[in-house]
């Protein structure tokens, strides 16, 4: 059974025959996500790329459209100052072809990406509220026409935000009493 995952979305280039980008860029903070902004701290997914896990690389987060896997090298994926970046050389197919054509044009911009998140941290204090995820795992990167964010992954999102804020508010209440009480 597939877990839930969370997708967002980034940019990518051609560059000959491999698509080149990043999946991520550390603490650069996303669109509004319903009620909160989400920003990945430096090296959220290096224990996840430690433990070598086969990340594909899909168009439009189909499946059915694989366009690369780290398993077979045709996919790399490396953390450094920037962000999570990757390397991908598609197929020699129908669709590896078309895409490169596309992205070359400028028709197809978008990257998205699906995580498990491992830890996360809220800040409630600011507006919008601010998420930043500690430690995820790559799941898969996506070309896309169209970068979204899936109702569905918002809400997963939504859901850890509000578990996030029933874990805060018995501490806040305690110190708002203790900072009444002069303690």
């Amino acid at each position: 059974m597939m877990k839930d995952f969370e997708v967002r979305s980034v940019t990518l280039q051609a560059d000959n025959q491999k698509l080149i980008g990043y999946v991520v860029r550390w603490n650069s903070q996303s669109k509004p996500l319903w009620d909160f902004i989400e920003q990945f701290a430096p090296n959220a997914f290096a224990e996840s790329l430690a433990e070598g896990q086969d990340v594909r690389a899909l168009f439009e987060h189909d499946h059915t459209k694989l366009l690369g896997r780290t398993a077979a090298g045709t996919l790399s994926l490396v953390e450094d100052n920037t962000g999570l970046r990757f390397e991908l050389v598609p197929p020699d197919t129908t669709l590896g072809r078309d895409l490169l054509v596309s992205v070359e044009r400028g028709d197809i911009t978008g990257m998205s990406f699906g995580f498990r998140t491992l830890s996360d941290s809220w800040d409630f204090e600011q507006e919008p509220i601010l998420r930043t995820v500690n430690r995820a795992e790559l799941v898969e990167i996506t070309i896309t026409s169209i970068p979204a964010y899936p109702e569905s992954s918002v809400q997963l999102a939504k859901r850890s935000m509000a578990d996030a804020r029933k874990r805060q508010q018995p501490s806040a209440l305690l110190n708002r009493w203790a900072e009444l009480a002069g303690v």
